[in-house]
């Protein structure tokens, strides 16, 4: 009778990959088996840290920022800390994230300190090139630092004026009357009129008969102008312009904190209209 044949040994790798019988690997398989699982558990580590990491910092800047802007007795100082915090959360992902990519490299096993070498010889090429990035960064730091503008405020920058949308790291949105959307870097702002710390004031003419008595139309253009719930009484400046026609005055007022006298002027004009009218005045 013959003899039965040996049953074939068992890989101890299966098919998938995955070892099902650590006895059958020889000490070297073990090691090597043994470093891609702990090279897999200090990855997964490794991104689950950046993780909690950043939700945490996130977290705490957001709930530091929403508690020191109701302390706020102001509201563009608390506009002012709200985008400091925005700021700040950009930073602390960058450095985050420049971080996990190091920490990640070194565990693959690439020296970080050859990059580091390179990097330095080829960074004074790159440099020239990001000379404009690096000011407009610093530029944004310190437009919050020094308080001249934040979010919500209205701020004319050279030919652009509009509501701050915006106040990043490196660029300034600012949406005008009309809708349309300027984006500025800040490195390129080099003067900022800000509308909206302190009581704006404008002016505007309107016209009468040239029959008509001055006094008495000052008189109604005050009272009137004195129900407009407006944070300083207007004046009426005297007389701009006067031939046979009609006569001119110049009024000039002040707009409530937070409002702008673009706003204020069609309202201000049709109740002066009505008054002038019902008065009898002629309007020229």
């Amino acid at each position: 009778m013959p003899p039965t044949p040996a049953p074939a040994p068992k890989p101890p790798i299966s098919a998938r990959g995955v070892v099902e019988d650590f006895s059958e690997l020889t000490g070297l398989e073990r090691l090597a088996y043994g470093r891609i699982v702990l090279f897999a558990l200090e990855l997964v580590l490794l991104v689950v840290l950046y993780l909690a990491m950043r939700w945490l910092l996130k977290r705490v800047v957001r709930r530091v920022g929403e508690q020191l802007a109701e302390r706020a007795k102001a509201e563009h100082q608390a506009s002012r800390v709200r985008s400091l915090a925005g700021l700040l959360q950009n930073t602390a992902d960058f450095v985050l994230g420049f971080v996990f990519i190091v920490s990640g490299l070194s565990l693959v096993g690439i020296n970080i300190t050859a990059i580091v070498g390179t990097a330095s010889v080829a960074g004074l090429a790159f440099g020239f090139g990001a000379q404009k990035l690096v000011k407009d960064v610093i530029t944004g730091y310190f437009l919050l630092l020094e308080d001249q503008y934040v979010a919500g405020d209205y701020i004319t920058i050279g030919t652009v004026t509009g509501v701050v949308e915006e106040l990043g790291m490196r660029i300034t949105r600012i949406r005008d009357d009309d809708g349309k959307l300027y984006i500025l870097s800040n490195g390129d702002i080099a003067q900022v009129c800000n509308h909206s710390r302190g009581l704006v004031g404008s002016s505007f003419e309107l016209s009468v008969g040239a029959a008509e008595d001055i006094a008495t139309v000052t008189k109604i253009i005050v009272e009137t102008l004195a129900t407009q719930s407006l944070p300083e009484p207007a004046r009426v400046e005297g007389i701009t312009l006067a031939d046979a026609t009609k006569t001119t005055l110049k009024i000039t007022f002040k707009a409530p904190k937070g409002q702008r006298p673009a706003q204020l002027l069609p309202h201000l004009r049709g109740a002066l209209r009505d008054a002038l009218l019902a008065a009898n005045i002629t309007l020229a």
